[in-house]
């Protein structure tokens, strides 16, 4: 199993890759030994990450690229296209969420989560479909969902919604391009630790004690730890999984 567990080399392609439980991805891939072509909007935070993974000794690309906008992906699937010509693993890690009622919500903000969590999927997906089928043995597609695609959350309509859209999709793409060799899994984390979340702790926005006491580990994940088997999924050890929504989450959604 641990061959199969590696990259050697093979380029895999993380959105939100500058932070979080992306950068987390980047350094477990990269452990693996992949090739990490790390996007997002912000080149740096994507220097950063990319410096994080110096001491794997992997190839690297840094692609600032704004997943919401189809020509932006595009530009990104030529780039990686001319360099490679394939994509062993697509990870569509890039989101964004906003607290507020139903009533409360802004059609251009619904507009504007529904394009980071779920239309830059599409766009990707779509785009990147010739290279994962050209890639050996089979390319893969790893989407973050979220606990909250399983389960109702108070005041994240815009989130739920579309994180409920990228379980069903996932399924989808498992069913039409299985037989093609290209694998569609999602990954369902709970609470975690990220950057984001620590900032809103310490600035007496979020109780991350409380957060942990609604998993049954009595905890929130570090990022690694969603990352790894985000990883998992991305990789040849995952050869038979195909359409499933991995619930990474403590305990939180059967407590």
């Amino acid at each position: 199993m641990l061959e199969r567990l590696k990259f050697n080399g093979e380029p895999v392609l993380v959105t939100g890759g500058g932070s979080g439980i992306g950068q987390a991805c980047c350094e477990a891939l990269a452990e693996l030994g992949a090739t990490v072509i790390i996007v997002g909007r912000t080149e740096a935070t994507l220097r950063e990450t990319e410096q994080k993974l110096v001491r794997f000794d992997v190839e690297t690309l840094c692609h600032p690229t704004d997943v919401r906008r189809e020509e932006d992906v595009a530009a990104l699937r030529d780039a990686v296209s001319e360099r490679w010509g394939r994509l062993k693993a697509l990870i569509n890690n890039a989101g964004d969420n906003q607290r507020a009622t139903i009533e409360e919500l802004e059609t251009e903000d619904w507009a504007r989560i529904l394009a980071v969590n779920l239309d830059a999927v599409y766009y990707a997906a779509k785009l990147f479909m010739p290279l994962l089928k050209a890639a050996p043995g089979g390319g893969a597609i790893v989407n973050t969902a979220s606990t909250f695609g399983v389960v109702g959350n108070p005041m994240m309509p815009a989130y739920c919604a579309a994180k409920g859209g990228v379980l069903s999709l996932t399924r989808q793409l498992a069913v039409d391009y299985g037989k093609d060799g290209v694998r569609a899994n999602a990954i369902c984390p709970g609470p975690t630790l990220t950057p984001r979340i620590r900032g809103y702790a310490e600035r007496g926005l979020t109780d991350t004690d409380r957060l942990g006491g609604l998993t049954c580990l009595g905890r929130m994940a570090e990022p690694a730890e969603i990352a790894d088997v985000m990883a998992f999924l991305a990789s040849d050890a995952s050869s038979y999984m195909n359409g499933a929504s991995v619930v990474v989450d403590g305990g939180y959604t059967v407590k």
